[in-house]
Parts: C-alpha cells; sequence; structure tokens
C-alpha cells in the first residue's frame, strides 16, 4: 500500500525513516514479514505428534504433496506456523527429495534454501536425488543438486520419473553432491 507523506515530510530524512521502521516492526510483530537473509528457525523433523499440522499444510498449498507418516519429513515452523516443508521419500538404496513447499507469502526469501542447507546430514546418508520442474533446476543446482542423465537413476527413480514425464511433466532428474 502507498502511504503519500506531507510535502514538508520527504523533506525530513528523519521522520521518514522513523515510519519505514515503525513499519517494520509493526510487520515483524505480526510474523508477516521475513526478509532476505534473516535468521530463521532451523529445520525440524516432523514427529508423528506434529502430521496432523503438516498434512494441513501440504493440502493447502500443494496437495499432491502427500505427506507419508513412513517417510521423514522436514520443516520450518516460526510460532507453531509452517512455512516450508520437504519429504525425503525412501527407496531401497537411495532417497527422492521430493514434495519441498513453501507458503507464498514466504517465497523468494531464501526459506526454501534455508531448509536444504538444514538438511545436508540426512541428504548425505543415503544416495539423493531430485526431480526438479524445469524452472527450478537453477534453484536445486544453488543447493547442491546436479543435473543427471535419465539413465544414472537407479532403476527404481528410473520407472517413477519415466511415468512422470510420461504424464506430461517436465522434470529434470538430479543428484545432490555435497560440496
Amino acid at each position: 500500500m502507498t502511504h503519500f507523506l506531507p510535502y514538508n515530510e520527504y523533506l525530513n530524512p528523519t521522520k521518514v525513516l522513523a515510519r519505514r521502521l515503525y513499519a517494520i516492526i509493526q510487520d515483524l510483530m505480526q510474523g508477516i514479514y521475513l526478509p532476505m537473509n534473516t535468521f530463521y528457525p532451523s529445520a525440524e523433523l516432523v514427529p508423528a505428534l506434529w502430521f496432523p499440522l503438516v498434512k494441513k499444510f501440504y493440502q493447502a498449498y500443494y496437495p499432491s504433496g502427500k505427506p507419508n507418516k513412513a517417510d521423514p519429513i522436514w520443516v520450518i515452523r516460526n510460532k507453531g506456523k509452517v512455512l516450508c516443508a520437504v519429504r525425503l521419500k525412501q527407496f531401497s538404496n537411495c532417497q527422492l527429495l521430493t514434495a519441498m513447499v513453501t507458503a507464498p507469502e514466504y517465497r523468494n526469501k531464501g526459506l526454501g534454501s534455508h531448509l536444504i542447507s538444514n538438511i545436508h546430514s540426512p541428504l548425505e546418508q543415503s544416495s539423493s536425488y531430485c526431480f526438479a520442474f524445469t524452472h527450478l533446476v537453477a534453484f536445486y543446482t544453488r543447493n547442491h543438486f546436479q543435473e543427471i542423465p535419465p539413465i544414472e537413476l537407479p532403476k527404481e527413480l528410473f520407472n517413477r520419473f519415466y511415468a512422470y514425464t510420461s504424464q506430461g511433466r517436465n522434470l529434470t532428474p538430479m543428484r545432490y553432491k555435497s560440496s
């Protein structure tokens, strides 16, 4: 919302700065403003008790995400509210990073990267892959995933990748590579 100030207010930089700071503080107190490079809470592994909260989050922002109690789900919460979530679907010899979603009002603020950086250890425990939507390849590349040819996927992931792309999904297979 644009606020118009009287002309003499524009001439007084102290008053302009004070108004801007006041507005930012009000937004912070309401939990609606998380600037880039802010301090985010650490990622948390979802315990069974939280599962209904996470399921509701996925239903609201990514209905096809389908959280599963059998797979580890990591979230970033603020004041009890889930802001970002990701699931590590387990297979016999690998895992698939899937269903990564951030609440719309927190997107493009570094939260997804923060979540991935917080789960490096679980990603290193087993060969980790993701099927990135084409427009998100750069995001996953910045977060230690590398594009690979589909033939390099483990067989159980290759079959799943083929099924998804046969449905018309524009996906790129990627493998996690720690730095």
